[in-house]
């Protein structure tokens, strides 16, 4: 009742400008998927979408979007990931209009961020991070085909275990990998703080507080 609430008090920019004000701690669990299995048969999806990888040509489409995510957010991480041979971006594109309705990443090699939770991958380690949905193509099946495809991709490229990570307070997403035969690996503490760009481990920050990580 509050979000509701919020959105009719203040406009789209302030809500983004107080979000990033407000420090935040927030558990995220990390999984782990040993041998997994290929999906023969996939989720169907309305036939005017397309599946494909992303490149630098789609950052146009890309910002839109991201685009209620804030322009910080898009400049920060995306750009950058499109421009690194350890990230690739699999996209679900509505053929009728060239959007972009859903975007998902894989981790194909280990990053600086990882290593704050004692993570570091290894050959035939994947990791599966931010699959995100437009708002206006919500509830037509796009997350269930796209973690599918995710799968089948780190698969095709030889692996042979696959890491994700999902938010503690979200019941939905930890459901789903469980239900994908995920097994639950640890707990960590993120301290988030927009305004000064920290998505951190709590315990690293609290060590380094200064240092600077890319998510």
């Amino acid at each position: 009742m509050v979000k509701p609430l919020l959105r009719k008090i203040f406009p789209k920019r302030s809500r983004i400008f107080l979000w990033r004000l407000i420090p935040r701690i927030q558990r995220t669990n990390t999984y782990l998927l040993r041998n997994p299995q290929f999906f023969e048969t996939i989720s169907s999806i309305d036939p005017k979408f397309e599946i494909r990888q992303i490149g630098l040509n789609d950052l146009e489409k890309l910002k839109k979007t991201y685009s209620d995510r804030g322009p910080e957010m898009f400049r920060n991480k995306i750009p950058p990931r499109l421009n690194s041979p350890d990230w690739v971006g699999l996209a679900v594109v509505d053929s009728s209009n060239g959007e972009i309705a859903y975007i998902s990443w894989i981790v194909t090699k280990s990053i600086e961020y990882f290593k704050e939770f004692n993570i570091d991958l290894e050959a035939g380690q994947f990791f599966l991070k931010d699959g995100y949905c437009s708002t206006y193509y919500r509830h037509q099946g796009l997350h269930t085909r796209m973690e599918q495809e995710r799968i089948n991709y780190c698969i095709r490229n030889g692996a042979n275990e696959i890491l994700i990570q999902i938010l503690n307070a979200n019941e939905k997403g930890k459901a789903s990998v469980l239900n994908n035969g995920y097994e639950f690996l640890q707990q960590n503490l993120i301290l988030s703080f927009p305004v000064l760009k920290i998505y951190r481990e709590i315990n690293s920050v609290l060590k380094n507080p200064f240092k600077k990580i890319v998510k």
